[in-house]
C-alpha cells in the first residue's frame, strides 16, 4: 500500500481589525471557530485533523477562485465584512460587476425565467382543464330509479308484515287468545303481499341486469 507524504505549508494571515470591517469579521469568525473546537471535548488528535481540514478547504477555495477570477476573489473577500449578505445577493453583485462568466444564471435572471415558465404552464393548464358538462339523466335511468324506490318501499312493507307474522306465531305457540283470528283475517292480505313481492323481485332482477346497482 502506498503511503503518501504530507507536506506542510506554513503561512501567516495578517489582519487589521481596527482598519477593515472585513478583517475584523474574519478575525472574529476564526477565533469563534477555534474556541468552539477547543470546547468540543474531542481528543487532541481529532481537533488537529479538524483544524488541518478547515484551513485546507478555506485556503484552496480562495486559491482556486483567485486563479479563475482575481477580481471576483477580491470582491468576495471584502464582502465578509457586510452583515446579512446572502449568497444570491452576492451572485447578483458579481454578475452586475461583470465578475461572473457569461451564461451564469443569477437570482434575478432565474426569477424572471421561472416566472415565464409558470405563466406558460398556467396557460396550458387553463386550456386543457375545462369544466365537464352536466350529465343528462336518460328517461330509462329515471324510470329505473323510480322503480327502485318503489321496490324498496314494498320491501319495507314486507319486512313489517313478516314482523307481525312472527309475533302472531309466537302468540300461537304460547296459546294466547286472539292470535288465530288475527292470522285468519290477515291471510288474504298476506297472499297478495307475497305475490307483489315475487313480482317486485323479478323487476329488481331486471334492474340489476341493467347495471343500476
Amino acid at each position: 500500500m502506498h503511503n503518501s507524504r504530507t507536506k506542510r505549508v506554513n503561512f501567516s494571515l495578517h489582519l487589521r481589525p481596527d482598519d477593515s470591517q472585513a478583517d475584523q469579521r474574519a478575525f472574529s469568525e476564526l477565533r469563534q471557530w477555534h474556541e468552539g473546537l477547543k470546547q468540543s471535548g474531542r481528543s487532541r488528535e481529532d481537533m488537529a485533523m479538524e483544524m488541518r481540514g478547515f484551513h485546507r478547504h478555506v485556503y484552496l477555495a480562495g486559491l482556486q477562485l483567485q486563479r479563475l477570477s482575481p477580481r471576483a476573489c477580491g470582491h468576495i473577500a471584502e464582502s465578509i465584512g457586510r452583515d446579512l449578505l446572502t449568497l444570491p445577493e452576492l451572485m447578483d453583485e458579481l454578475s452586475a460587476g461583470g465578475l461572473l462568466p457569461e451564461g451564469t444564471l443569477t437570482r434575478a435572471a432565474a426569477s424572471e425565467h421561472f416566472s415565464e415558465q409558470q405563466l406558460e404552464q398556467l396557460q396550458l393548464l387553463l386550456e386543457t382543464v375545462k369544466p365537464a358538462p352536466a350529465k343528462k339523466t336518460s328517461r330509462a335511468e329515471k324510470d329505473n330509479a323510480a322503480e327502485l324506490a318503489r321496490l324498496r318501499e314494498e320491501i319495507e312493507k314486507m319486512n313489517h308484515l313478516l314482523e307481525q307474522q312472527n309475533s302472531q306465531l309466537q302468540q300461537l305457540r304460547r296459546g294466547e287468545p286472539g292470535a288465530a283470528p288475527v292470522e285468519a283475517s290477515r291471510g288474504g292480505s298476506e297472499e297478495v303481499a307475497l305475490s307483489e313481492v315475487a313480482a317486485s323481485a323479478e323487476k329488481m332482477k331486471k334492474i340489476r341486469q341493467k347495471g343500476i346497482f
